[in-house]
């Protein structure tokens, strides 16, 4: 019996691997995704969303399987080997999507496109990750008292498991390993874990071959792993996905820094760095280089300390520093990108890095500004990163930054930075995303200037007699200092800033109306970014696209208002019983809990950037944060669970006698549940929690602001909010379950529609809040939503618990 009652440890501890599995294969698509789809963030929104509605659809296939399974274990370890199986292949075939989809070089991605086959290259994955659970659950039954807590038990552990996987890919696995390598370490410890189950358990198992077989697929993995084999498959590949987007320039180097893939290229000399598969610069550009140089320092009549935020290097550094300043504070996130190009960059490229005026921060830009913007004063500062494509990088284009950096400015200091736009038309696309960026420059500062040209640069001050285009006045900066460039002279103004071009480019901004303010809030550049990057790949959601921009969040409360009206004349009008609606309840109540989870967890990473800048670790410790909550919510539930049944998971490692028994003689007697009052208690509890969570999400954007204000001393104060938010998630799994179970007694079938439900609502709320809420609504609005689709719930069980009372 006790060598029975150690496998079962080992049982528990491949649910806890599959959380953690699932965390940790999750990273490595997005990060994979990432590259293929030149780091748009947007692909984020639809893999969380394609990999939930996988999961949501595994659980519940898996509820229906699981009821008429008679081994469990066996199908258990089965969807445990799939899983290993499963993710490799998906990491080869997403490298090898350009391929697939025949998509030219250089060109993006077609959003429908993106769509497809994140569906078909995800879901096989996370279809098993759904499957796994309510497997699972059929496979613990019996280790608690009850049912309900059986499943929560299960919920619990998969927490604990994503836990563990999030701060060992964070911490430990991304800089040390790459992407297949981590797949096969994982497999070795499966292999392993089932190797020494099989070991102890004393059933009439033929457990010699199985064992054997384990221990065989063990040391064959770890071969693979130790010979360098895997790590040359890796290089391939990579190689495969590389040719497929720049077949014409050769591949140096690829790495996986905590931040990005790093890919140094070289064609005919001249090198070519990309970050998530999107240029970002190349050197030697001498005379590109010069020319953004030269624009921007004489764009101060006398610039001594300057503060350059990304793109740096190539050049761009050593013509800055030919002019008379004292200071360069250079900011650049990622340490791995200076050191892996080092070595390709000319002497005195480096020469220029290592000048004493010039001292480098290896932090985040935003973060830097915010934390030093009352403690320094720079002449003049420099945003030279891309586009707003993404969330991240939208932080440097909103009204809050533009604000923050307008505090670090001297009195006549001035604030630069550059956007792609158009030569000769601007379209409305095009024109909307400009147009923002200039409207919130001019919200802050009264003087605005913007450039002509593929690139707008646009130079900002409080002074109406610094930042100037007149080529006169540029021109005798540039002579009055002195300059010798080999790659510039001041005859090039001319060519860079013609005056009837300017002036087009000028009026042209300011005759558009309605141009919106880009803010932390609401960062409408990023959703005209998207729709910039839908005419580019041509206009398969132009026209819906469109519909979201010019929608309102009333737009999406008036179908949940009329759903619940139409549900309550359901409900009266076929009379339906009490146990159909306690069903319904549940599943509605869970759904919409995964929904406001997964909106209020983007919502709170969408925060922490904004307040705190990109720490990538930091970040990572959010996830982590959250499933501890999501873990401790769970636990307390199930606790709740236990006691009212009277029983004990766990007593000191040993299992309670009846659950190594093939009968039970609990479940013989007594149907699921029991006693009215005690359903009741259950109802009450869930009615609070479902208040507390809709109360949370109204008060949740003015914590967010008074967070902000803060700033130093509110990091361990965000954490609180972050596990607040995953225990009030976690809280209602196990109670769902247990209200489910007592009007539908069938374990496997319950656990696996409680946690479709759960998934199907992540699903939603991950594609709607990353992709549209926050960018059109801001987080007040995306909170707003939240709120009224929680209260549906609410209101639903209020109607059952006062039904109940009344009979």
């Amino acid at each position: 019996m006790i060598h029975e009652n150690r496998a079962w440890l080992f049982i528990l501890f491949s649910i806890v691997f599959v959380g953690c599995y699932a965390t940790i294969a999750q990273v490595l698509i997005i990060r994979e995704f990432l590259v293929v789809f030149f780091g748009s963030e947007l692909c984020i929104g639809i893999i969380l969303g394609t990999w939930l509605f996988g999961v949501a659809t595994g659980a519940a296939i898996g509820g229906i399987v699981a009821g008429r399974l008679k081994k469990h274990l066996p199908a258990f370890i089965v969807v445990l080997m799939l899983m290993c199986v499963i993710l490799p292949f998906e990491l080869v075939l997403i490298r090898t999507l350009r391929l697939l989809l025949n998509v030219p070089a250089g060109q993006y991605i077609p959003i429908l496109y993106l769509l497809f086959s994140s569906i078909c290259i995800i879901t096989p994955f996370s279809f098993t990750i759904g499957l796994s659970f309510p497997i699972g659950c059929k496979v613990v039954r019996g280790f608690t008292c009850d049912s309900a807590s059986d499943i929560g038990l299960v919920y619990i552990l998969e927490s604990i498991g994503s836990l563990i996987g999030g701060l060992l890919f964070t911490f430990v696995l991304i800089t040390r390993f790459q992407p297949l390598a981590i797949t096969l370490i994982f497999s070795c410890i499966l292999f392993l874990n089932l190797f020494l189950m099989f070991q102890f358990f004393d059933r009439g198992l033929p457990k010699r071959g199985k064992s054997l077989a384990c221990l065989s697929l063990f040391f064959v993995t770890f071969i693979l792993l130790i010979s360098g084999v895997v790590n040359r498959v890796d290089n391939y590949f990579v190689n495969v996905r590389w040719s497929s987007s720049n077949p014409d320039i050769k591949l140096l180097e690829s790495i996986d820094s905590r931040y990005e893939n790093i890919v140094v290229g070289v064609r005919d000399d001249q090198y070519s760095v990309f970050g998530n598969g999107q240029f970002d610069f190349a050197f030697p550009d001498e005379y590109g280089n010069a020319q953004m140089a030269h624009l921007v320092m004489t764009q101060h009549p006398d610039p001594k300390r300057v503060l350059l935020i990304g793109g740096g290097m190539g050049g761009l550094i050593r013509e800055m520093l030919k002019h008379q300043i004292e200071e360069l504070d250079y900011i650049e996130l990622d340490s791995a990108l200076i050191d892996s190009i080092k070595k390709y960059l000319p002497s005195e490229e480096i020469d220029a890095l290592s000048d004493k005026r010039v001292k480098i921060f290896h932090t985040d830009g935003r973060y830097y500004v915010k934390r030093v913007k009352t403690g320094r004063e720079y002449d003049l500062i420099f945003v030279n990163v891309p586009d707003p494509s993404t969330a991240f990088l939208n932080r440097f284009y909103t009204l809050q930054f533009f604000q923050e950096a307008n505090d670090m400015l001297a009195k006549n200091g001035v604030f630069g930075t550059k956007i792609s736009s158009a030569v000769n038309y601007m379209g409305e696309e095009v024109g909307n995303y400009t147009g923002s960026i200039y409207q919130t420059l001019h919200s802050v500062f009264p003087h605005v200037i913007i450039s002509p040209g593929q690139t707008s640069y646009y130079f900002a001050s409080r002074s109406f007699d610094t930042a100037t285009f007149d080529i006169q006045t540029l021109i005798k900066r540039y002579v009055n200092r002195g300059v010798k460039s080999d790659f510039f002279s001041e005859h090039v103004f001319n060519a860079l800033l013609p005056p009837e071009r300017t002036r087009f480019v000028t009026d042209e901004i300011k005759s558009r109306k309605g141009l919106m303010v880009n803010t932390d809030a609401k960062p409408v550049t990023y959703f005209f970014n998207l729709l910039l990057w839908d005419k580019l790949t041509g206009r398969k959601f132009g026209s819906i696209l469109q519909w979201f921009k010019n929608s309102h969040v009333k737009t999406f409360l008036i179908p949940i208002v009329i759903f619940i009206v139409c549900r309550f004349i359901y409900v009266t009008v076929f009379r339906c019983s009490p146990d159909a609606q306690q069903r319904f309840n549940s599943i509605a109540a869970i759904a919409t809990t995964g929904f406001a989870g997964m909106a209020l967890q983007i919502i709170l990473i969408f925060a922490f950037q904004n307040i705190y800048g990109y720490v990538y670790e930091s970040i990572g410790l959010i996830i982590a944060v959250f499933m501890f909550g999501l873990a401790l919510g769970g636990w307390v539930s199930n606790r709740l669970i236990i006691q009212s049944s009277s029983g004990r998971i766990l007593n000191k490692l040993g299992i309670r006698q009846h659950f190594l028994t093939k009968k039970i003689q609990s479940h013989k007697k007594t149907p699921e549940g029991g006693g009215g009052r005690r359903e009741m208690n259950w109802i009450k509890i869930f009615i609070v929690l479902e208040s507390i969570i809709v109360m949370y999400a109204c008060v949740m954007p003015f914590v967010l602001d008074q967070l902000s204000s803060l700033l130093f001393d509110s990091e361990y104060l965000f954490m609180v909010l972050v596990t607040l938010t995953g225990v009030l998630v976690g809280m209602e799994f196990p109670i769902a379950g247990k209200l489910y179970l007592m009007r539908k007694g069938e374990l496997s079938l319950a656990a696996g529609t409680v946690d479709s439900a759960d998934h199907a609502g992540a699903f939603i709320g991950a594609l709607l809040t990353g992709v549209l809420f926050i960018p059109l609504f801001g987080i007040s609005g995306s909170c707003v939503i939240i709120a009224v689709v929680n209260l549906m719930s609410l209101l639903f069980f209020l109607h059952l618990y006062y039904q109940r009372k009344n009979v």
